[in-house]
């Protein structure tokens, strides 16, 4: 099994995102569920040339921060630290009482602990958010908060359980991100349930939820937690789990939705010699990414495979000798914020090992545009993060976040 912690940084995730010198390998869509019945949108003008990028700390002493986010039209942003709880920055501040502390109730042992947040895409009028975390027994659950009377503290009261997912014998590949999609529907990207090659098998099992990409419906009454949507891939079927949207997948740490092309990023963690980026239409269930049968689009442990019906990746790396291009993927966001109107559309990710910063365009199919920043080394890179503007933000192991601005 690849170790995904450094000695030097014993607890911190070793989760990020693609290296230098990849390459796009394009495949069609896979079995999807519905088609999509928007227009693509127009390719974006090409990057200057003289475009220069710089990271402007926005925050410091933080617990492990491993998620930044904001409800929509919220100015403040929302950090989640990994041993278990949320804080709030606001105007520059990060203030003392956290959104949420749910510490008592996870652990940081391995890859665990609270691993993600998000808001209800009508939160400012329902107050209502979600978390992904570990257990104190390694399982995965997902629970649904509401705000109190105070705007800026939950309810711990309100917590309710939505789904639980078994995660028994290992601490690592827990995968770690929910979110609501353009749909309306809540996201949730599980770990293939630990272990070297996927022992248990999980990620190809429809009859689990871990390797997946999972698809809830969380307004069909509170009452019940979620339904299963009626559009799903498996909804219905027997000895298949109605949740799942995509499976095949060994740790999608992070994922993302753009609106505008309507496109799915899928950044998947690699074995021990690939990092992958999936990218599919939004509208598009039912895609098997191919682990553990390949790592991104080469054969896993096996001269030849069976990779029929398998959805390549549509943009890989090499971790390179001894790790010379990275260890880890670390997805990103498809920029779509005011301030640097010219990165409008690209793709940015960087590596748990080299914490760089990098992006690339995706647009006909197509992988184009793939530009190394020159970012000095932040440290290990455990995310990003977007707020409400749109704007981009990479959070590091040291504790620090950092803005992307104009440099």
């Amino acid at each position: 099994m690849r170790k995904l912690f450094s000695s030097a940084a014993l607890g911190l995730l070793a989760l990020g995102a693609a290296c230098g010198g990849g390459s796009g390998g394009g495949s069609g869509p896979g079995p999807g569920a519905t088609a999509d019945a928007m227009p693509p949108a127009a390719a974006p003008a090409p990057l200057p040339a003289a475009l220069s990028l710089g990271l402007r700390e926005v925050a410091a002493g933080l617990s492990q921060p491993i998620l930044l986010t904001a409800p929509a039209g919220d100015s403040r942003q929302f950090i989640v630290e990994r041993p278990g709880r949320i804080r709030v920055l606001e105007n520059g501040s990060l203030l003392v009482k956290p959104l949420l502390d749910i510490s008592a109730q996870t652990t940081t042992d391995g890859e665990r602990g609270l691993l993600s947040l998000a808001f209800h895409p009508e939160f400012a009028r329902n107050g209502r958010f979600y978390v992904y975390y570990t257990d104190r027994s390694g399982n995965i659950a997902i629970d649904r908060f509401t705000m109190s009377a105070d705007p800026y503290v939950a309810d711990p009261q309100s917590q309710t359980r939505v789904l639980s997912i078994g995660h028994p014998t290992y601490s690592n590949h827990n995968g770690g991100l929910l979110a609501f999609g353009p749909d309306g529907f809540l996201y949730i990207g599980t770990g293939d349930g630990g272990g070297g090659g996927d022992p248990n098998r999980n990620a190809q099992n429809p009859e689990s939820m871990l390797g997946k990409l999972l698809r809830l419906d969380v307004d069909s009454g509170l009452s019940t937690a979620y339904k299963v949507p009626s559009d799903n891939p498996y909804a219905g079927q027997s000895g298949k789990r109605g949740e799942i949207w995509a499976l095949g997948l060994r740790n999608p740490w992070r994922f993302a939705f753009d609106g505008t092309s309507r496109q799915l990023y899928i950044a998947d963690v690699g074995q021990g010699q690939r990092e992958e980026v999936d990218i599919a239409s939004i509208a598009t269930g039912g895609n098997n990414y191919g682990w553990p049968i390949m790592e991104g689009s080469a054969c896993y442990n096996a001269a030849s495979c069976a990779s029929a019906g398998l959805v390549r990746p549509a943009f890989e790396y090499t971790h390179g000798s001894a790790g010379a291009n990275g260890c880890s993927i670390t997805g990103g966001y498809v920029y779509r914020g005011a301030a640097i109107p010219e990165l409008a559309g690209r793709y940015f990710y960087s590596d748990y090992c080299k914490g760089f910063l990098k992006s690339f365009l995706y647009s006909g199919g197509t992988v184009s545009e793939q530009r190394d920043w020159g970012i000095a080394n932040v440290g290990n890179v455990l995310s990003f993060g977007q707020d409400a503007q749109g704007e981009l933000y990479v959070l590091v192991g040291g504790g620090k976040v950092y803005k992307l601005v104009r440099q």
